[in-house]
């Protein structure tokens, strides 16, 4: 009962920081010491679903954490159809263009972020469980971390190049240090959870008494 208890909420939490990190990615946040690069506001969350998704990989196996990379998937997407039609719904004028403005997503910037997450998700799973069988389900750390560094390669490249460069018409000059900045943000992120990572499967197979089920 625990284990499938503690599967779902690792799965809820998941896709709750998936969709909303989604929404919030509205806003642009200024880069450090710069006047005109910013990044979406999702992306100061957006790197815990890795952790959960490794977590999951590492006592749940493969398959089950990519059932939770299909059902964020879905969650995003009626998660734009609702704000969509809560769009279309009449109301005043200064409203409209209130919600519009804190809430409306462009179509593009949709496909990126989609595109990226499936592609960079599901590279993270491959390399996980390639990383883990090579090194005989030794060095969590390394497969945490390698696997994250490789699959952030995927990640970014593809929403930045897709939105930004493509998309927006951004010079490559301008898209190439918001690129790189996100990605060594990202990977900062993730190797500093690397303790925390530890802690949680400590506590999963110590006072849970959680073991891998594959």
């Amino acid at each position: 009962m625990i284990i499938t208890n503690l599967y779902q909420i690792l799965s809820a939490a998941f896709c709750v920081i998936a969709v909303i990190s989604n929404i919030i990615s509205a806003k642009m946040v200024p880069l450090p010491f710069t006047s005109d690069l910013y990044i979406p506001a999702g992306l100061f969350i957006y790197p815990l679903t890795f952790l959960l998704s490794n977590l999951v990989i590492e006592f749940y196996g493969a398959k089950q954490a990519k059932l939770m990379i299909y059902t964020a998937f879905a969650m995003n997407l009626m998660s734009l159809v609702l704000i969509e039609f809560a769009l279309r719904l009449p109301s005043s004028e200064e409203e409209q263009y209130l919600f519009k403005a804190v809430l409306g997503l462009s179509g593009l910037r949709i496909l990126a972020s989609l595109a990226a997450y499936l592609a960079g998700q599901l590279a993270d799973i491959k390399m996980f469980t390639l990383i883990r069988d090579w090194t005989d389900a030794r060095f969590l750390w390394l497969r945490n971390n390698g696997a994250y560094c490789i699959s952030q390669i995927v990640d970014t490249f593809l929403l930045d190049v897709i939105y930004l460069y493509i998309g927006l018409g951004i010079a490559w000059s301008q898209v190439w240090p918001i690129m790189c900045f996100s990605y060594l943000y990202k990977i900062s992120f993730n190797i500093g959870l690397t303790p925390f990572l530890y802690f949680s499967v400590y506590i999963m197979k110590t006072k849970l008494n959680i073991r891998r089920t594959v």
